[in-house]
């Protein structure tokens, strides 16, 4: 997989300007509801079993980031922070290149093995943050 920057080719599509305002448009309405008081709600597999699920701690992780308190937001949901903050860059970037009108950034797609490899990563990486919120107790 190799990266690189070029222009948004005329009548394209433009995944920065779709992705980076629906994300915004999320960041927006997930920040005012957990602003509003309004009730979360509760994780069934955790309520009927006891046991996190791998996305559990992720509201308490949120409202810790808006908060400023990275280190509680990691402590709630390791993974969910990470997520977040790469969301919260995809939004700036995405804000940058949309209305600077700059160059995108791209990149040629995986090969088999590297498909697999980030895969294999991926199921990793949710499997070790979930065994860490069953260990925690979250």
């Amino acid at each position: 997989m190799r990266f690189y920057w070029r222009p948004l080719i005329p009548g394209e599509h433009d995944p920065e300007l779709l992705w980076g305002s629906t994300l915004g448009a999320a960041a927006l309405i997930a920040a005012a509801w957990l602003r509003s008081g309004f009730p979360t709600p509760l994780c069934p597999l955790h309520t009927l079993t006891r046991i996190p699920c791998p996305t559990c701690g992720m509201t308490r992780a949120t409202t810790a980031i808006l908060h400023g308190d990275i280190a509680a937001s990691l402590a709630w949901n390791p993974l969910m922070t990470l997520v977040l903050s790469g969301a919260a860059l995809y939004i700036l970037y995405a804000a940058v290149v949309v209305i600077g009108k700059l160059p995108r950034l791209r990149w040629t797609p995986a090969s088999g093995l590297e498909s697999l490899l980030i895969r294999i990563w991926l199921i990793l990486l949710i499997a070790a943050n979930w065994a860490y919120l069953i260990w925690r107790g979250v």
